[in-house]
């Protein structure tokens, strides 16, 4: 299914300052033949975003196929952007396509706390979420064992400790299950050194791509703890 909404937001964004309220109807009436209905969202400040907003929404209420509202939508892009502009790709069915049905192999609860921030464009603030969800199942079992509040990298050097496990995810009595519990360890505290606490603390933007690399690795740290067992 393809996400509309994020389409709609990432155009309305691009073109705010390079095309005028007369151009964007213009085309927008040169394209389709039908009028276009109001979507109004209180997070869109520019009256050159919520316009773009509301044709790309209007045309994803249309009563036909999905591939031909992308061909409808491509062609308005077409004629709002310069060869080289990268929002063309934005209708590209393939791609679209994928970034619609990532989900479905994400885990559960990293679906529910980043999904909606991903789908409408802050893909930081889903990553953070994302692996802060993370951070706080693993509080939880911590917190239940020691009785201590720990966080982050701290947290995840005594939650799999190899001596004294409060979370153990493989046989700690081989080599190979000792190779695991301490490699996983340091994911557990690198994806919060690394990935989390600098987008906490500084004002980081990244990339769709990349988010959804992390967001994967937050899914997999979740199947993870799926799987382990807590003394």
């Amino acid at each position: 299914m393809v996400n509309f909404k994020l389409i709609a937001t990432k155009l309305g964004e691009g073109l705010k300052n390079d095309s005028s309220i007369n151009e964007i109807n213009r085309i927008a009436k040169a394209v389709f033949n039908f009028d276009m209905t109001s979507h109004p969202q209180e997070s869109i400040t520019s009256s050159r975003s919520q316009l773009i907003y509301d044709w790309v929404m209007t045309v994803s209420e249309q009563r036909i196929d999905e591939r031909t509202k992308l061909l409808l939508l491509d062609e308005f892009i077409r004629n709002l952007t310069t060869v080289d502009s990268p929002l063309r790709s934005l209708t590209r069915f393939s791609d679209v396509e994928e970034s619609a049905n990532f989900w479905s192999i994400v885990h559960p609860a990293i679906v529910s706390i980043a999904r909606s921030k991903f789908e409408d464009g802050y893909f930081a603030d889903a990553v953070e979420s994302a692996l802060k969800e993370v951070n706080g199942r693993v509080k939880v079992y911590v917190k239940a064992k020691i009785g201590q509040e720990l966080d982050g990298a701290p947290l995840m050097n005594r939650a799999f400790s190899v001596d004294r496990p409060i979370i153990i995810l493989d046989n700690l009595g081989t080599d190979t299950g000792r190779n695991i519990q301490i490699g996983y360890m340091q994911i557990f505290a690198g994806s919060m050194t690394g990935i989390r606490n600098p987008k906490a603390h500084a004002n980081l933007t990244i990339e769709e791509a990349r988010a959804i690399h992390f967001i994967f690795l937050a899914s997999l740290l979740m199947h993870k703890l799926d799987e382990a067992n807590v003394s």
